[in-house]
C-alpha cells in the first residue's frame, strides 16, 4: 500500500486571480476561471416531505438552463422511502439573491434497479446526478456498500427513472475480500464515487471517488491527503477509457472524536464530494472536510487532467504518478457563511449583469436534530 502525498498549496484570497503556479502545475493552462465569490445562502425549513416523501441527502444536483429547473438526487438508501430524484426550481433572482425560503418541488423520480425492480432497502447509496444533454434521460452514480461487498455503479436512466445500462465500472473498483473476509481492494465504504461530470463536449463521463481505493493508499489523515481516482468513460459505449489522480488535501488538524446529541460519534475526515467540467480538461472540485463539534469545512478547487499521469488500466497505484494539478480558487471559511455538508455542484443560471453563477447543495444526511440542514449557496465564477 503506498501513502498518499501531501499538497502544499499557496495560501490565496477568495477571489484569486490564476497566474503563476507551483512546479508540479506550472505547465497548467488556467485561463478559464477568474475568481470565485459566495453570493447567497438558502437554508431549508427542515421537516419539509414534497410527494409525501421526507426531503433530505440532497447528494447531487444539475441545472437546465432551457427549463431553468434542478435535478437533485438524494443519497436516501431506500429507508425513508423509495430511491429517488426530484425535479425543483429555486427562488433565485438576477442578481444572484435568493427571494425565499425554499425551492418548489415540481416532480419527484423514483430511481429503479435492472428490470424496473424498486431498489430494496440499503440496496443503493446514490451520491451525484447529471442530465444527458440534448435527452431526457440522466446519468447517476451510487457508492454502493464496500462493507457487504455490494459494487457501486454509475447507471444511465430513463426520466422516469428506469434503469438503461450501467457503465463499465473496472474490476479495481470493486470492492474485493481477501482469504480471511476483510475488504483488500476496491472502493472503501461510503467514500465511493461521489461525483459525475460530463465534459463540455459530452463525449466523456467523469466520476470521482470521494477518498483513495483500498489498494492505493490511506484515507485522508492530518498528516497526508488521500489519492482519489477520476474514472473517465466513453459516453457513448460506456467503456472505461482513462485514470487520473487527484490529490485530497489531509484533514486540516488533529480533532478529537465528539458525540453528538443524537448519540452518533463524530470523527474528522476529508474527501472530495463532487466534480464539475469547466472545459474539456478542466474541472472544479469541492473538497469537504468534517470538524467534529464545530460543523464543516469546504473548498473549491480548480483543477485539471493535463499534465497528469494516466492511470488508465492501473489496478494499483505505486507512487510514482503525477496527480492532477490544482489551485484553491474558494473557501466557505473566508464568507463566514456555513457551508454545511456540502455534496453536489452545478452550474447555475447567468446573472443580468453576465456573470456565470453555480450552485452547491448541503445534504443534511437526515439528521437536523444533530444540527445539519439542506442548504443551497450561490458563487459567481468570473
Amino acid at each position: 500500500m503506498q501513502p498518499s502525498r501531501r499538497w502544499a498549496l499557496l495560501a490565496v484570497p477568495v477571489a484569486l486571480t490564476l497566474g503563476a503556479c507551483s512546479d508540479a502545475d506550472a505547465d497548467a493552462d488556467t485561463r478559464s476561471v477568474s475568481s470565485v465569490t459566495h453570493l447567497a445562502t438558502m437554508q431549508v425549513p427542515d421537516g419539509l416531505t414534497p410527494f409525501d416523501t421526507p426531503l433530505g441527502g440532497l447528494s447531487g444536483i444539475d441545472y437546465d438552463a432551457d427549463t431553468g429547473s434542478y435535478l437533485v438526487v438524494s443519497d436516501d438508501r431506500a429507508q425513508n422511502g423509495p430511491a429517488r430524484a426530484y425535479t425543483l426550481t429555486l427562488p433565485l433572482d438576477g442578481d444572484g439573491e435568493f427571494t425565499g425560503t425554499a425551492p418548489e418541488f415540481t416532480s419527484m423520480i423514483e430511481l429503479t434497479d435492472i428490470g424496473g425492480v424498486p431498489y430494496p432497502e440499503k440496496g443503493v447509496d446514490p451520491e451525484s446526478v447529471r442530465r444527458v444533454a440534448g435527452s431526457t434521460d440522466f446519468v447517476y452514480s451510487s457508492e454502493g456498500d464496500a462493507s457487504k461487498f455490494l459494487d457501486p455503479f454509475v447507471r444511465l436512466a430513463s426520466a422516469d427513472g428506469a434503469a438503461v445500462r450501467d457503465f463499465a465500472v473496472p474490476e479495481h473498483y470493486l470492492p474485493t475480500a481477501g482469504p480471511d473476509g476483510t475488504q483488500v481492494s476496491g472502493v472503501r465504504n461510503n467514500l465511493a464515487f461521489e461525483g459525475l461530470t460530463f465534459s463540455t463536449d459530452g463525449s466523456r463521463l467523469l466520476a470521482l471517488t470521494e477518498n483513495s481505493l483500498i489498494q492505493d493508499g490511506t484515507v485522508a489523515t492530518p498528516e497526508q491527503g488521500t489519492d482519489s481516482r477520476v474514472l473517465m468513460f466513453d459516453s457513448a459505449s460506456g467503456e472505461a477509457v482513462d485514470e487520473f489522480v487527484y490529490a485530497v488535501d489531509p484533514i486540516s488538524g488533529v480533532y478529537p472524536d465528539v458525540v453528538s446529541p443524537t448519540g452518533f460519534t463524530l470523527k474528522a475526515d476529508r474527501g472530495a464530494t463532487e466534480i464539475l467540467a469547466i472545459d474539456d480538461d478542466e474541472f472544479l472540485v469541492i473538497e469537504r472536510g468534517a470538524v467534529p463539534g464545530s460543523g464543516v469545512e469546504a473548498q473549491v478547487f480548480w483543477t485539471t487532467t493535463a499534465g497528469a499521469t494516466s492511470v488508465n488500466g492501473k489496478a494499483t497505484l505505486d507512487g510514482t504518478e503525477t496527480p492532477m494539478p490544482k489551485k484553491l480558487l474558494f473557501d466557505f471559511a473566508d464568507t463566514g457563511a456555513d457551508p454545511d455538508n456540502v455534496e453536489g455542484i452545478t452550474w447555475g443560471p447567468t446573472l443580468d449583469d453576465g456573470t456565470r453563477t453555480v450552485v452547491i447543495v448541503a445534504d443534511d444526511n437526515f439528521n437536523p436534530e444533530g444540527g445539519q440542514h439542506t442548504m443551497f449557496h450561490v458563487l459567481a465564477v468570473r
